[in-house]
């Protein structure tokens, strides 16, 4: 009997199943306390291919904006090389997004230190 999933349990399963992770943290804020407000997001349009990460809704709405304006279908003679180029363009923005969280936390963190007594031996100083 222990084995049946209660509706709260089933939907959060489907939403684990959804955003490809049991661990889901926006890559922009960092938000993660409910899975039900996470999506997950496409690099470049999904036309293009299915790789993605978690973003919360609000972020995934400012960073999707602006590709409502774009053409979903290649616009060249070569649509191959359009499509890499595409698909390389939107991950330089992705690396560039999550360079700014790692570089905003790690000043977080010195702030952090700064702030904290010394530790040594894990005894406070």
């Amino acid at each position: 009997m222990d084995d049946i999933l209660s509706p709260e349990e089933m939907r959060r399963e489907r939403d684990y199943k959804r955003l490809r992770t049991r661990n889901p943290i926006c890559i922009h804020c960092g938000y993660h306390n409910h899975p039900a407000a996470m999506e997950l997001a496409h690099i470049a349009p999904r036309e293009f291919h299915d790789d993605g990460g978690v973003l919360c809704s609000n972020c995934h709405r400012e960073v999707s904006d602006p590709e409502k304006d774009l053409p979903y279908a290649p616009q060249t003679q070569n649509p191959q090389i359009e499509t890499i180029g595409r698909y390389l363009l939107a991950l330089a923005e992705w690396f560039e997004r999550i360079a700014r969280t790692i570089a905003e936390f790690g000043a977080f963190l010195l702030a952090l230190a700064e702030r904290s007594p010394a530790i040594e031996d894990g005894v406070a100083t």
